[in-house]
């Protein structure tokens, strides 16, 4: 019902924001996109490296 309401108001916006044809994310940042790929390589690692420590069960908590 909300969405029903809110559509001729909302539906405008959303549509002009989307509509930015093609466009890529080292175009929208204009930097290259090797240093795009670098970063976000850099910051898998990190996240993965977070996932691996975070990840590890405590002695405490270890049965046996």
């Amino acid at each position: 019902m909300i969405f029903g309401l809110t559509y001729g108001q909302v539906f405008p916006i959303v549509s002009n924001i989307a509509n930015l044809g093609n466009a890529y994310l080292p175009d929208l940042f204009n930097i290259n996109h090797w240093l795009l790929i670098a970063f976000l390589a850099l910051l898998s690692a990190y996240l993965f490296y977070i996932l691996n420590k975070t990840g590890e069960p405590r002695a405490d908590r270890m049965k046996g």
